[in-house]
Protein backbone atom coordinates (compact mmCIF):
# COMPACT_ATOMS: atom_id res chain seq x y z
CA UNK A 1 0.00 0.00 0.00
CA UNK A 2 1.49 3.69 -1.12
CA UNK A 3 0.90 6.48 1.63
CA UNK A 4 1.08 10.03 0.61
CA UNK A 5 4.98 11.46 1.51
CA UNK A 6 7.07 14.01 0.92
CA UNK A 7 11.22 14.68 1.66
CA UNK A 8 13.11 18.34 2.50
CA UNK A 9 16.46 18.26 1.49
CA UNK A 10 19.29 18.93 3.57
CA UNK A 11 20.32 22.92 3.57
CA UNK A 12 23.75 23.27 0.66
CA UNK A 13 26.56 22.26 2.61
CA UNK A 14 24.98 21.08 5.80
CA UNK A 15 25.08 17.78 7.80
CA UNK A 16 22.67 14.75 7.86
CA UNK A 17 19.40 15.45 9.73
CA UNK A 18 19.87 13.68 13.23
CA UNK A 19 16.14 13.84 14.85
CA UNK A 20 12.65 15.53 15.11
CA UNK A 21 11.11 16.32 18.62
CA UNK A 22 7.77 18.11 19.26
CA UNK A 23 7.48 20.83 22.24
CA UNK A 24 4.85 22.24 23.96
CA UNK A 25 4.91 26.05 23.26
CA UNK A 26 4.10 28.43 26.50
CA UNK A 27 1.32 30.74 26.04
CA UNK A 28 3.28 33.73 25.76
CA UNK A 29 4.90 32.39 22.89
CA UNK A 30 2.39 32.17 20.85
CA UNK A 31 -0.73 34.25 19.58
CA UNK A 32 -4.44 32.99 20.40
CA UNK A 33 -4.80 31.06 17.19
CA UNK A 34 -1.21 29.96 17.04
CA UNK A 35 0.10 26.50 17.37
CA UNK A 36 0.43 24.69 20.87
CA UNK A 37 3.63 22.99 19.81
CA UNK A 38 6.66 23.36 18.05
CA UNK A 39 8.51 20.64 15.97
CA UNK A 40 12.12 21.11 15.70
CA UNK A 41 14.11 19.11 12.91
CA UNK A 42 18.08 18.80 13.66
CA UNK A 43 20.31 19.71 11.17
CA UNK A 44 24.03 19.44 11.95
CA UNK A 45 24.27 22.24 14.45
CA UNK A 46 21.24 24.13 13.68
CA UNK A 47 17.47 23.04 15.48
CA UNK A 48 14.90 24.27 12.57
CA UNK A 49 11.38 24.87 13.82
CA UNK A 50 8.75 23.09 11.04
CA UNK A 51 5.62 25.06 10.63
CA UNK A 52 2.27 23.39 9.49
CA UNK A 53 2.48 20.04 11.41
CA UNK A 54 -0.30 20.53 13.18
CA UNK A 55 -2.33 19.60 9.56
CA UNK A 56 -1.90 17.75 6.48
CA UNK A 57 -0.58 20.69 4.38
CA UNK A 58 2.05 23.85 4.10
CA UNK A 59 4.85 21.71 6.16
CA UNK A 60 7.97 24.38 5.70
CA UNK A 61 11.29 24.93 7.81
CA UNK A 62 11.72 27.70 9.51
CA UNK A 63 15.40 29.63 10.38
CA UNK A 64 17.10 28.16 12.68
CA UNK A 65 16.74 29.02 16.46
CA UNK A 66 19.07 31.63 17.95
CA UNK A 67 20.65 29.46 21.11
CA UNK A 68 21.71 31.10 24.60
CA UNK A 69 23.45 30.12 27.21
CA UNK A 70 21.20 29.90 30.72
CA UNK A 71 21.99 32.13 32.79
CA UNK A 72 24.00 31.62 35.61
CA UNK A 73 22.12 31.28 38.83
CA UNK A 74 22.35 34.27 41.05
CA UNK A 75 21.76 35.33 44.66
CA UNK A 76 18.82 37.01 45.99
CA UNK A 77 19.87 40.99 45.43
CA UNK A 78 21.64 40.50 42.79
CA UNK A 79 21.18 41.58 39.06
CA UNK A 80 19.99 39.15 36.28
CA UNK A 81 22.67 38.79 33.68
CA UNK A 82 22.05 39.34 30.05
CA UNK A 83 21.55 36.23 28.00
CA UNK A 84 24.25 35.37 25.33
CA UNK A 85 24.55 33.73 22.61
CA UNK A 86 25.66 30.27 22.22
CA UNK A 87 27.60 28.60 18.82
CA UNK A 88 28.11 25.15 18.67
CA UNK A 89 31.30 23.54 18.16
CA UNK A 90 32.07 21.38 15.12
CA UNK A 91 29.69 18.57 16.82
CA UNK A 92 26.17 18.90 15.89
CA UNK A 93 23.22 17.97 18.13
CA UNK A 94 21.40 15.02 17.40
CA UNK A 95 18.63 12.83 18.87
CA UNK A 96 16.18 15.42 20.74
CA UNK A 97 13.53 14.13 23.10
CA UNK A 98 10.91 15.97 25.20
CA UNK A 99 10.62 15.59 28.66
CA UNK A 100 7.11 16.90 30.07
CA UNK A 101 8.66 16.19 33.89
CA UNK A 102 10.98 19.20 33.37
CA UNK A 103 9.44 20.63 30.07
CA UNK A 104 12.34 20.54 28.24
CA UNK A 105 14.34 19.19 24.96
CA UNK A 106 17.23 17.07 25.33
CA UNK A 107 19.70 15.98 23.34
CA UNK A 108 22.88 15.16 22.62
CA UNK A 109 26.43 16.80 21.78
CA UNK A 110 29.28 14.69 21.49
CA UNK A 111 29.58 12.91 24.72
CA UNK A 112 27.39 15.22 26.58
CA UNK A 113 23.93 15.47 27.31
CA UNK A 114 22.57 19.12 26.96
CA UNK A 115 19.19 20.43 28.19
CA UNK A 116 17.30 23.35 25.47
CA UNK A 117 15.02 25.48 27.93
CA UNK A 118 11.71 26.64 26.11
CA UNK A 119 13.06 30.21 26.04
CA UNK A 120 16.09 28.20 23.70
CA UNK A 121 18.64 28.55 26.66
CA UNK A 122 21.02 25.46 26.84
CA UNK A 123 22.98 23.75 29.56
CA UNK A 124 25.24 20.67 29.72
CA UNK A 125 23.47 18.12 32.34
CA UNK A 126 25.75 15.35 31.79
CA UNK A 127 28.32 13.94 30.17
CA UNK A 128 31.51 16.24 28.22
CA UNK A 129 31.67 16.33 24.58
CA UNK A 130 35.16 15.38 23.91
CA UNK A 131 36.00 12.48 26.78
CA UNK A 132 34.03 9.12 26.07
CA UNK A 133 33.54 6.54 28.78
CA UNK A 134 31.61 4.27 30.74
CA UNK A 135 30.92 6.07 33.85
CA UNK A 136 28.13 6.45 36.21
CA UNK A 137 27.63 9.41 38.61
CA UNK A 138 26.59 13.48 39.05
CA UNK A 139 26.23 15.05 35.99
CA UNK A 140 29.79 16.07 35.85
CA UNK A 141 31.78 13.16 36.72
CA UNK A 142 29.59 11.06 34.40
CA UNK A 143 30.82 9.81 30.82
CA UNK A 144 29.02 8.37 27.72
CA UNK A 145 30.23 6.34 24.79
CA UNK A 146 28.74 5.89 21.41
CA UNK A 147 25.33 7.18 22.55
CA UNK A 148 23.08 7.91 19.89
CA UNK A 149 19.67 7.01 21.46
CA UNK A 150 17.52 8.84 24.21
CA UNK A 151 13.79 8.38 25.67
CA UNK A 152 12.12 9.48 28.20
CA UNK A 153 9.67 8.38 30.76
CA UNK A 154 8.02 11.49 31.30
CA UNK A 155 8.04 10.53 35.44
CA UNK A 156 11.82 12.17 35.67
CA UNK A 157 13.96 9.73 34.51
CA UNK A 158 15.84 10.01 30.54
CA UNK A 159 17.33 6.60 28.87
CA UNK A 160 20.78 6.63 27.00
CA UNK A 161 21.74 3.93 24.67
CA UNK A 162 24.39 3.34 23.25
CA UNK A 163 27.25 0.37 22.27
CA UNK A 164 26.28 -2.06 24.72
CA UNK A 165 25.19 0.03 27.78
CA UNK A 166 21.68 1.80 28.69
CA UNK A 167 21.92 4.04 31.45
CA UNK A 168 19.38 5.98 33.45
CA UNK A 169 19.52 9.56 33.84
CA UNK A 170 17.77 10.69 37.09
CA UNK A 171 16.60 13.95 36.72
CA UNK A 172 16.01 16.37 39.71
CA UNK A 173 12.67 17.41 41.24
CA UNK A 174 10.35 19.09 38.84
CA UNK A 175 10.54 22.64 40.83
CA UNK A 176 14.55 22.17 41.18
CA UNK A 177 15.07 21.59 36.87
CA UNK A 178 15.29 25.14 36.75
CA UNK A 179 19.11 25.35 38.16
CA UNK A 180 19.93 22.57 35.67
CA UNK A 181 21.73 25.43 34.01
CA UNK A 182 24.09 25.85 37.24
CA UNK A 183 25.48 21.80 36.93
CA UNK A 184 28.30 22.15 34.57
CA UNK A 185 29.90 24.97 32.25
CA UNK A 186 28.68 25.63 28.43
CA UNK A 187 32.19 25.12 27.61
CA UNK A 188 32.60 21.72 29.67
CA UNK A 189 30.67 21.03 26.54
CA UNK A 190 32.41 22.67 23.87
CA UNK A 191 29.28 25.53 23.32
CA UNK A 192 30.99 28.79 23.23
CA UNK A 193 28.92 31.99 24.48
CA UNK A 194 29.27 34.36 21.85
CA UNK A 195 30.23 37.00 24.07
CA UNK A 196 33.74 37.45 24.38
CA UNK A 197 35.70 36.31 27.59
CA UNK A 198 32.42 34.24 28.31
CA UNK A 199 33.53 30.10 27.38
CA UNK A 200 35.19 29.80 30.94
CA UNK A 201 32.47 31.19 32.36
CA UNK A 202 31.23 28.82 35.99
CA UNK A 203 28.46 28.90 38.10
CA UNK A 204 28.69 30.29 41.35
CA UNK A 205 29.93 26.92 43.36
CA UNK A 206 31.33 24.96 40.61
CA UNK A 207 29.10 22.03 39.11
CA UNK A 208 28.78 20.64 43.25
CA UNK A 209 25.17 21.54 43.05
CA UNK A 210 23.92 17.39 42.91
CA UNK A 211 20.96 18.36 44.85
CA UNK A 212 20.00 19.53 41.09
CA UNK A 213 21.92 17.49 39.37
CA UNK A 214 21.03 14.91 36.88
CA UNK A 215 22.62 11.11 38.42
CA UNK A 216 23.16 8.57 35.81
CA UNK A 217 23.45 5.12 36.64
CA UNK A 218 24.34 2.12 34.36
CA UNK A 219 20.68 -0.03 33.62
CA UNK A 220 22.08 -2.73 31.11
CA UNK A 221 25.61 -3.70 30.39
CA UNK A 222 27.33 -6.25 28.82
CA UNK A 223 23.75 -7.92 29.20
CA UNK A 224 22.82 -7.77 25.75
CA UNK A 225 24.21 -11.13 23.06
CA UNK A 226 27.92 -10.88 22.48
CA UNK A 227 28.57 -8.37 19.72
CA UNK A 228 24.80 -6.91 19.83
CA UNK A 229 24.54 -2.86 20.42
CA UNK A 230 21.90 -0.73 20.89
CA UNK A 231 20.45 0.45 18.33
CA UNK A 232 16.63 2.18 18.90
CA UNK A 233 15.69 3.24 22.46
CA UNK A 234 11.91 4.49 23.10
CA UNK A 235 9.36 4.25 26.07
CA UNK A 236 5.80 3.46 26.51
CA UNK A 237 4.29 4.42 29.32
CA UNK A 238 1.88 1.50 29.18
CA UNK A 239 -1.44 3.21 27.17
CA UNK A 240 -2.15 -0.86 25.52
CA UNK A 241 -0.32 -3.84 25.42
CA UNK A 242 3.14 -3.54 24.55
CA UNK A 243 4.09 -0.57 27.59
CA UNK A 244 2.39 -3.04 30.53
CA UNK A 245 2.27 -0.64 33.01
CA UNK A 246 5.68 1.39 31.58
CA UNK A 247 8.29 -0.06 29.84
CA UNK A 248 12.03 0.50 28.43
CA UNK A 249 12.05 -0.55 24.62
CA UNK A 250 15.62 -1.20 23.06
CA UNK A 251 16.48 -2.71 20.00
CA UNK A 252 19.93 -4.42 18.77
CA UNK A 253 20.35 -4.84 15.10
CA UNK A 254 18.33 -8.19 14.89
CA UNK A 255 15.76 -7.70 17.57
CA UNK A 256 13.26 -5.91 19.72
CA UNK A 257 13.07 -6.55 23.23
CA UNK A 258 11.22 -4.79 26.19
CA UNK A 259 12.49 -4.09 29.85
CA UNK A 260 9.65 -3.25 32.33
CA UNK A 261 10.61 -0.73 34.58
CA UNK A 262 7.50 -0.10 36.87
CA UNK A 263 7.59 0.11 41.05
CA UNK A 264 7.59 -3.96 41.12
CA UNK A 265 9.62 -4.73 38.43
CA UNK A 266 12.97 -3.34 39.76
CA UNK A 267 14.55 -6.74 38.67
CA UNK A 268 12.78 -7.56 35.96
CA UNK A 269 14.90 -9.04 32.75
CA UNK A 270 14.68 -8.05 29.56
CA UNK A 271 12.01 -10.11 27.58
CA UNK A 272 12.06 -10.54 23.52
CA UNK A 273 9.56 -9.03 21.96
CA UNK A 274 10.26 -9.51 18.28
CA UNK A 275 12.87 -10.58 16.35
CA UNK A 276 16.26 -13.41 16.58
CA UNK A 277 19.97 -12.43 17.30
CA UNK A 278 22.14 -13.27 15.19
CA UNK A 279 19.64 -14.09 12.40
CA UNK A 280 18.99 -11.51 9.44
CA UNK A 281 16.23 -10.75 7.19
CA UNK A 282 13.16 -8.91 6.15
CA UNK A 283 10.22 -11.77 7.17
CA UNK A 284 6.88 -10.70 8.88
CA UNK A 285 5.63 -12.47 11.74
CA UNK A 286 5.36 -12.92 15.33
CA UNK A 287 7.64 -12.95 17.76
CA UNK A 288 11.09 -14.63 17.27
CA UNK A 289 9.40 -16.08 13.83
CA UNK A 290 9.93 -12.11 12.59
CA UNK A 291 13.05 -11.49 11.42
CA UNK A 292 14.61 -7.59 11.14
CA UNK A 293 17.63 -6.67 8.90
CA UNK A 294 19.40 -4.19 10.23
CA UNK A 295 17.10 -1.80 13.06
CA UNK A 296 18.02 2.16 12.95
CA UNK A 297 15.48 3.34 15.34
CA UNK A 298 12.14 2.63 17.19
CA UNK A 299 9.51 5.13 17.99
CA UNK A 300 6.02 4.75 20.27
CA UNK A 301 3.01 6.04 19.16
CA UNK A 302 -0.23 6.86 21.26
CA UNK A 303 -1.84 3.41 21.21
CA UNK A 304 1.37 1.94 22.34
CA UNK A 305 2.74 0.18 18.82
CA UNK A 306 6.10 0.39 18.22
CA UNK A 307 7.63 2.08 14.73
CA UNK A 308 11.32 0.26 13.64
CA UNK A 309 13.18 2.16 10.66
CA UNK A 310 14.60 -1.22 9.26
CA UNK A 311 17.57 -1.06 6.52
CA UNK A 312 16.84 -3.44 3.83
CA UNK A 313 18.65 -6.50 2.63
CA UNK A 314 20.16 -4.76 -0.53
CA UNK A 315 21.16 -1.71 2.22
CA UNK A 316 20.09 0.72 -0.49
CA UNK A 317 16.82 1.74 1.29
CA UNK A 318 14.74 1.46 4.56
CA UNK A 319 11.13 -0.33 5.54
CA UNK A 320 8.81 0.99 8.03
CA UNK A 321 7.19 -1.96 10.08
CA UNK A 322 5.39 -1.94 12.78
CA UNK A 323 5.33 -4.57 15.93
CA UNK A 324 2.39 -4.66 17.81
CA UNK A 325 1.40 -5.05 21.26
CA UNK A 326 1.56 -9.31 21.11
CA UNK A 327 5.21 -9.01 19.41
CA UNK A 328 3.73 -9.26 15.56
CA UNK A 329 5.69 -7.54 13.00
CA UNK A 330 3.64 -5.95 10.01
CA UNK A 331 6.00 -4.54 6.92
CA UNK A 332 3.89 -1.30 6.48
CA UNK A 333 5.78 0.27 3.88
CA UNK A 334 9.33 -0.48 1.83
CA UNK A 335 11.93 1.89 -0.67
CA UNK A 336 12.59 4.55 1.57
CA UNK A 337 15.35 5.86 -0.66
CA UNK A 338 18.77 5.33 1.80
CA UNK A 339 19.72 4.81 5.13
CA UNK A 340 17.21 5.75 7.42
CA UNK A 341 16.99 6.98 11.37
CA UNK A 342 15.56 8.36 14.41
CA UNK A 343 12.24 8.21 13.12
CA UNK A 344 9.47 10.51 15.19
CA UNK A 345 5.58 10.88 15.13
CA UNK A 346 4.15 14.33 14.16
CA UNK A 347 1.34 15.62 15.54
CA UNK A 348 -0.70 15.38 12.33
CA UNK A 349 0.01 11.69 12.43
CA UNK A 350 2.93 11.45 10.21
CA UNK A 351 5.77 9.08 10.51
CA UNK A 352 8.98 11.02 10.51
CA UNK A 353 12.43 9.53 9.05
CA UNK A 354 16.06 11.29 9.10
CA UNK A 355 18.59 10.81 6.40
CA UNK A 356 20.55 13.69 3.88
CA UNK A 357 16.99 14.71 3.40
CA UNK A 358 13.61 14.16 5.96
CA UNK A 359 11.10 11.73 4.96
CA UNK A 360 7.83 12.54 6.32
CA UNK A 361 4.98 9.59 5.38
CA UNK A 362 1.54 10.46 6.45
CA UNK A 363 0.16 6.99 8.22
CA UNK A 364 -2.60 8.61 10.25
CA UNK A 365 -0.61 7.28 13.57
CA UNK A 366 -2.38 8.52 17.20
CA UNK A 367 0.30 11.02 18.04
CA UNK A 368 2.31 10.10 21.71
CA UNK A 369 1.57 12.25 24.07
CA UNK A 370 4.50 14.26 24.26
CA UNK A 371 3.15 15.74 20.51
CA UNK A 372 -0.32 16.71 22.29
CA UNK A 373 0.22 17.64 25.15
CA UNK A 374 -1.29 21.15 26.93
CA UNK A 375 0.75 24.04 27.27
CA UNK A 376 2.77 24.32 30.28
CA UNK A 377 0.50 26.63 32.61
CA UNK A 378 1.77 30.31 32.71
CA UNK A 379 3.83 31.29 36.08
CA UNK A 380 2.16 31.70 39.22
CA UNK A 381 1.17 35.34 40.54
CA UNK A 382 2.20 36.36 44.00
CA UNK A 383 5.37 35.91 46.16
CA UNK A 384 6.49 32.60 45.55
CA UNK A 385 5.06 29.08 47.86
CA UNK A 386 7.46 28.62 50.93
CA UNK A 387 8.99 25.99 51.84
CA UNK A 388 10.64 24.41 54.76
CA UNK A 389 14.08 24.32 53.32
CA UNK A 390 13.83 27.69 52.58
CA UNK A 391 12.64 29.10 55.83
CA UNK A 392 15.02 26.78 57.64
CA UNK A 393 17.99 28.69 55.37
CA UNK A 394 16.52 31.91 55.31
CA UNK A 395 16.84 31.41 59.45
CA UNK A 396 20.26 30.79 59.17
CA UNK A 397 20.53 33.74 56.87
CA UNK A 398 19.76 36.32 59.29
CA UNK A 399 21.83 35.03 61.81
CA UNK A 400 22.16 36.81 64.80
CA UNK A 401 18.38 37.61 65.42
CA UNK A 402 18.47 36.22 68.91
CA UNK A 403 17.10 32.87 68.28
CA UNK A 404 20.22 31.38 67.86
CA UNK A 405 21.56 29.26 71.53
CA UNK A 406 25.08 28.82 70.56
CA UNK A 407 28.22 30.00 68.54
CA UNK A 408 30.95 27.86 66.37
CA UNK A 409 34.13 29.69 65.95
CA UNK A 410 36.24 28.27 62.69
CA UNK A 411 39.53 29.52 61.69
CA UNK A 412 38.45 32.73 63.40
CA UNK A 413 34.75 33.51 62.24
CA UNK A 414 32.00 33.07 64.34
CA UNK A 415 28.74 31.79 63.71
CA UNK A 416 25.54 31.84 65.56
CA UNK A 417 23.73 28.69 65.09
CA UNK A 418 20.80 26.09 66.79
CA UNK A 419 22.01 23.53 68.87
CA UNK A 420 18.60 21.78 68.23
CA UNK A 421 18.89 22.20 64.03
CA UNK A 422 22.70 20.63 64.28
CA UNK A 423 21.69 17.67 66.71
CA UNK A 424 19.11 16.54 64.27
CA UNK A 425 21.26 16.82 60.78
CA UNK A 426 24.27 15.36 62.62
CA UNK A 427 25.76 12.56 63.99
CA UNK A 428 28.72 14.30 65.28
CA UNK A 429 27.03 17.31 66.80
CA UNK A 430 23.90 15.19 68.37
CA UNK A 431 26.85 12.80 70.19
CA UNK A 432 28.72 16.08 71.34
CA UNK A 433 25.43 17.74 72.31
CA UNK A 434 23.96 14.88 74.05
CA UNK A 435 20.88 16.07 75.72
CA UNK A 436 22.00 19.12 76.89
CA UNK A 437 20.69 20.99 74.36
CA UNK A 438 17.84 21.84 75.72
CA UNK A 439 19.85 24.15 78.35
CA UNK A 440 19.34 27.92 78.15
CA UNK A 441 22.37 30.21 77.38
CA UNK A 442 24.79 29.87 75.01
CA UNK A 443 27.73 27.96 74.36
CA UNK A 444 30.57 28.22 71.91
CA UNK A 445 32.44 25.24 70.08
CA UNK A 446 35.85 26.40 68.59
CA UNK A 447 37.36 24.74 65.25
CA UNK A 448 40.28 26.51 64.90
CA UNK A 449 41.93 24.33 61.91
CA UNK A 450 38.41 24.91 60.35
CA UNK A 451 38.17 26.92 56.58
CA UNK A 452 35.40 29.08 57.38
CA UNK A 453 34.62 29.44 54.23
CA UNK A 454 33.79 25.80 53.69
CA UNK A 455 32.44 25.66 57.25
CA UNK A 456 30.01 28.36 55.80
CA UNK A 457 28.96 25.46 53.35
CA UNK A 458 28.69 23.35 55.64
CA UNK A 459 26.05 24.81 57.85
CA UNK A 460 24.27 26.07 54.37
CA UNK A 461 23.52 22.13 54.11
CA UNK A 462 22.91 21.23 57.59
CA UNK A 463 20.50 23.95 56.89
CA UNK A 464 19.04 23.50 53.84
CA UNK A 465 20.08 20.08 52.46
CA UNK A 466 21.52 21.97 49.32
CA UNK A 467 24.50 23.67 48.70
CA UNK A 468 26.86 24.56 45.91
CA UNK A 469 30.13 23.86 46.24
CA UNK A 470 33.07 25.32 44.73
CA UNK A 471 35.96 23.19 42.91
CA UNK A 472 38.63 25.42 45.21
CA UNK A 473 36.67 24.72 48.66
CA UNK A 474 35.53 20.76 47.19
CA UNK A 475 38.62 19.33 49.55
CA UNK A 476 38.02 21.40 52.55
CA UNK A 477 34.23 20.23 52.79
CA UNK A 478 35.06 16.95 52.07
CA UNK A 479 37.03 16.95 55.36
CA UNK A 480 34.90 18.97 57.42
CA UNK A 481 31.75 16.78 56.11
CA UNK A 482 33.69 13.62 56.73
CA UNK A 483 34.87 14.79 60.41
CA UNK A 484 31.21 15.95 61.33
CA UNK A 485 29.36 12.92 59.99
CA UNK A 486 27.94 14.02 57.09
CA UNK A 487 28.22 11.21 54.45
CA UNK A 488 25.56 12.62 51.85
CA UNK A 489 27.83 16.28 51.95
CA UNK A 490 30.75 14.34 51.81
CA UNK A 491 30.02 12.30 48.40
CA UNK A 492 28.79 15.40 47.38
CA UNK A 493 32.02 17.10 47.77
CA UNK A 494 34.14 13.98 46.75
CA UNK A 495 32.02 14.22 43.30
CA UNK A 496 33.28 18.13 42.92
CA UNK A 497 36.74 17.12 43.74
CA UNK A 498 36.85 14.11 41.41
CA UNK A 499 35.22 16.44 37.96
CA UNK A 500 38.51 17.81 38.61
CA UNK A 501 40.93 15.12 37.88
CA UNK A 502 43.80 15.39 35.34
CA UNK A 503 47.21 14.41 34.64
CA UNK A 504 47.96 17.35 36.44
CA UNK A 505 46.35 17.01 39.48
CA UNK A 506 45.95 13.49 40.00
CA UNK A 507 49.18 12.92 42.27
CA UNK A 508 48.20 15.74 44.61
CA UNK A 509 44.72 14.01 45.03
CA UNK A 510 46.11 11.01 45.45
CA UNK A 511 47.94 12.08 48.42
CA UNK A 512 45.24 14.08 49.96
CA UNK A 513 42.77 11.12 49.24
CA UNK A 514 45.37 8.68 51.05
CA UNK A 515 45.87 11.08 54.07
CA UNK A 516 42.21 11.32 54.38
CA UNK A 517 40.64 7.97 54.53
CA UNK A 518 38.84 7.18 57.43
CA UNK A 519 35.12 6.84 56.15
CA UNK A 520 34.05 4.62 53.06
CA UNK A 521 33.77 7.58 50.87
CA UNK A 522 37.54 8.54 50.69
CA UNK A 523 38.62 4.70 50.59
CA UNK A 524 36.02 4.25 46.97
CA UNK A 525 38.16 7.94 45.75
CA UNK A 526 41.54 6.52 46.46
CA UNK A 527 40.53 3.69 44.70
CA UNK A 528 39.30 5.58 41.39
CA UNK A 529 42.18 7.61 41.82
CA UNK A 530 44.36 4.77 41.63
CA UNK A 531 42.92 3.36 38.96
CA UNK A 532 42.67 6.64 36.53
CA UNK A 533 46.58 7.32 37.84
CA UNK A 534 47.09 3.81 36.17
CA UNK A 535 45.27 4.24 33.14
CA UNK A 536 46.61 7.41 32.16
CA UNK A 537 49.71 6.64 33.96
CA UNK A 538 51.61 7.54 30.11
CA UNK A 539 49.96 11.38 29.92
CA UNK A 540 50.89 11.82 34.15
CA UNK A 541 54.90 11.23 33.35
CA UNK A 542 54.66 13.24 30.65
CA UNK A 543 52.76 16.20 31.78
CA UNK A 544 53.73 16.09 35.29
CA UNK A 545 57.15 14.66 35.80
CA UNK A 546 57.50 16.86 39.35
CA UNK A 547 54.67 15.64 40.60
CA UNK A 548 55.71 11.63 40.05
CA UNK A 549 58.56 12.81 41.68
CA UNK A 550 56.68 14.03 44.66
CA UNK A 551 54.82 10.84 44.99
CA UNK A 552 57.72 8.31 45.02
CA UNK A 553 59.21 10.63 47.72
CA UNK A 554 56.38 10.95 49.72
CA UNK A 555 54.19 7.81 49.21
CA UNK A 556 57.05 5.48 47.87
CA UNK A 557 54.70 2.28 48.88
CA UNK A 558 52.11 3.88 47.10
CA UNK A 559 53.99 4.36 44.03
CA UNK A 560 55.14 0.65 44.07
CA UNK A 561 51.80 0.04 44.00
CA UNK A 562 50.69 2.01 41.20
CA UNK A 563 53.94 1.12 39.53
CA UNK A 564 53.22 -3.16 40.03
CA UNK A 565 49.36 -2.58 38.98
CA UNK A 566 50.37 -0.59 35.40
CA UNK A 567 52.82 -3.36 34.85
CA UNK A 568 49.46 -5.71 35.18
CA UNK A 569 47.62 -3.94 33.19
CA UNK A 570 50.31 -3.84 30.33
CA UNK A 571 50.37 -7.52 30.03
CA UNK A 572 46.43 -8.14 30.69
CA UNK A 573 46.55 -5.27 27.42
CA UNK A 574 49.49 -7.34 25.35
CA UNK A 575 47.38 -10.59 25.88
CA UNK A 576 44.00 -9.61 24.24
Amino acid sequence: MQYPQCAFPRPDGTSSFDGVVTRPLERSARGQDAAATQTLVVCGAELQPMTGVASHGGLELGPPLQLFAEPLARREGQPVAPRRAVVPNRYGFFNPVWDPHSCAVYMFLGGAVLRLGSDDTVAVVAGVVEEPGNVDGPGGVARFSNCCHLASDGAGALYVGGGSRICKLQLPPAEATAALGGVLTLAAAGLDPAAAGVAGDAPPGGHGAAVDEVVVSTLLSRQLPPGADVRGLAFDTGSTGVGRGGSLLYATEHALYRLPLGATAADAAPVLLAGAEGVQGTVDGRGPDALFFQIMGLAVDGEGAVWVADISDSYTSTAVRRVGSDGTVTTVMEGMEGHCWHPAILPNGSFALCADSLHLLYLGLKPPPSCIAAAPPPPPTGPPPRTLPGDIGALFERQPDGTADMTIVAGGRTFHVHRLILSARSDYFRQLFGGSFAESGTQQLNLPDADPDAFALVLLFVYTGAVDIAPALAQAVAELADRLLLPELCQLAIAVVEAGVSAETVVGLLLWAEACVRGPAFSELLSRLKAWYVEHHEAVLEEAPDAVGRLAEQRPGLMVELTRAGVRASKRARTC
